[in-house]
């Protein structure tokens, strides 16, 4: 699905948690293909932040029919549509800002299992600060997220 934005723009929409809530109600949809469920932590640092903002990037560019973002606090909280959207995930990444690792802590505390797992100050070598207007390395950081998501797409 394609929306016009400002005529020349086009946004991708990430589709699969609304059909995911539809199906979790009883609603009929037309069966889809599960993408790679995304979850990043999100966290009040640099390295939080980007977490969220390099997902929502590396989504839009390899597009939601093969990368979808959830939410992570729906997996704590046990709202329904978001379990069961991550149960019929292609697989699973958790992309975590620093060591704390709270997106996989989240997401195993709950039964799944991450079959991919990034941390952004370990894996890329991007330091963590506390200013959470900061857009550093948000390229490199995508570029890895992307990376993880297509890894799924060769081995299966």
């Amino acid at each position: 699905m394609v929306n016009q934005n400002n005529e020349n723009k086009k946004v991708k929409e990430n589709w699969y948690l609304p059909y995911m809530d539809k199906k979790t109600k009883g609603i009929e949809v037309e069966e889809k293909e599960s993408p790679v469920a995304i979850f990043y932590c999100a966290g009040a640092s640099n390295v939080g932040q980007s977490t969220m903002l390099a997902s929502v990037e590396a989504a839009n560019r390899i597009g939601y029919e093969k990368a979808s973002l959830l939410c992570l606090a729906s997996i704590s909280g046990g709202l329904a549509n978001v379990t069961n959207a991550a149960k019929n995930a292609k697989g699973i990444i958790a992309v975590d800002g620093c060591p704390m690792q709270c997106a996989q802590k989240t997401l195993n505390k709950s039964g799944f299992t991450v079959d991919k797992h990034i941390i952004i100050t370990k894996d890329l070598d991007v330091s963590k600060n506390f200013d959470l207007n900061t857009k550093n390395e948000l390229g490199k950081i995508s570029e890895a997220i992307e990376e993880k998501v297509l890894d799924f797409y060769k081995e299966n």
